[in-house]
């Protein structure tokens, strides 16, 4: 056997030897190629890397406030919207104690027009569409006595009727009969303003709808004829005679007629004689049917030959505050 194999034999037998004997220790040889860190002591002063483990802590902690600030406000946007679903369910299948006035309607059923000083009847309808009840309801009708003196002071001349309706309910709709009586020039449009005004329940604020309705007047309550010569001579006597006759059905207060006369003319006398300087004549209350003649004589001086001249003749209410001017002018 050769010298080699006879050295591996004797390896063999005494590492069995070795495996098999009771007092044999392994040697175990341990190899780490990551380094341990040591401990070291805590220093009893501030340095940077105690610096750098602050700064470290204090941002985890503002991290950590930031995100509880984020789900507050979450949280927070969460309870309004369900509030808000909540709310608006109860607005759509329950309704509410809420009123609109877009929800009210007002109609006018009537002519559009009238003669002067006749009555004329309309209709007006309030529908209340709206799951609340209207309470405490007054119609309100205003309409100008004088369409002339409303646009200088709507609040001056203004005739206005107050009708109580009390309690409106929910989806009905209520008519009113109203009559009013107009007075104007042919042809003048007259407003009539018609409006309610309401309560609602568990609330005392009063409000307002309204709405507009234009009626023209199509004839005057008042008829005038006027005669006199289509040609006269200077400094000659002229006799002007004017008659006025009421053609409504219902009587009319305080009428005035009033003669502007022109440049040149020289007012004599008059039968009846004027009531307020030469020029005016209150006629008084009229019933209808009624009729009114005046006579006026006088003369043309200072005139040429061809020369025009006009009398300019208007019959209505007198003013109250000047008792020689008409408040508002039924024909002229």
């Amino acid at each position: 056997m050769p010298q080699s194999d006879k050295d591996k034999l004797n390896r063999i037998e005494r590492l069995k030897s070795k495996l098999f004997s009771k007092s044999y220790q392994t040697k175990i040889g341990h190899r780490d190629r990551f380094s341990h860190s040591k401990m070291e002591d805590i220093s009893d002063v501030w340095t940077s890397k105690n610096k750098s483990r602050l700064d470290y802590a204090e941002l985890s902690k503002k991290i950590l406030m930031k995100t509880s600030v984020f789900k507050k406000f979450f949280v927070f946007s969460l309870a309004f919207f369900i509030l808000t679903v909540v709310y608006a369910s109860y607005i759509f299948f329950a309704g509410g104690n809420t009123v609109s006035n877009n929800n009210i309607d007002i109609s006018v059923l009537g002519n559009n027009f009238t003669a002067g000083g006749e009555e004329l009847p309309l209709i007006v309808g309030i529908a209340n569409r709206n799951n609340s009840a209207l309470d405490l309801v007054d119609l309100i009708v205003e309409y100008p006595k004088n369409p002339q003196a409303s646009l200088e002071d709507p609040s001056a001349n203004t005739e206005r009727s107050r009708i109580s309706l009390g309690t409106i309910p929910s989806g009905t709709i209520r008519n009113e009969n109203v009559k009013v009586t107009l007075f104007g020039e042919q042809g003048s449009i007259i407003p009539i303003k018609i409006s309610i005004e309401y309560r609602v329940e568990g609330s005392n604020a009063i409000f307002v709808k309204d709405r507009n309705y234009d009626v023209t007047i199509s004839s005057t309550p008042i008829n005038l004829s006027i005669e006199a010569p289509p040609t006269v001579s200077p400094n000659q006597d002229i006799n002007l005679k004017v008659k006025l006759s009421l053609n409504a059905t219902t009587p009319a207060a305080k009428i005035l007629l009033r003669v502007n006369y022109p440049i040149g003319f020289q007012f004599g006398s008059s039968i009846p004689p004027p009531s307020l300087g030469n020029n005016a004549w209150a006629l008084g209350d009229l019933p209808p049917g009624a009729e009114r003649n005046i006579s006026i004589i006088g003369k043309i001086v200072d005139v040429v030959d061809g020369e025009e001249k006009i009398f300019h003749i208007s019959s209505g209410t007198q003013s109250s505050s000047d008792k020689s001017m008409i408040d508002m002018a039924f024909l002229s």
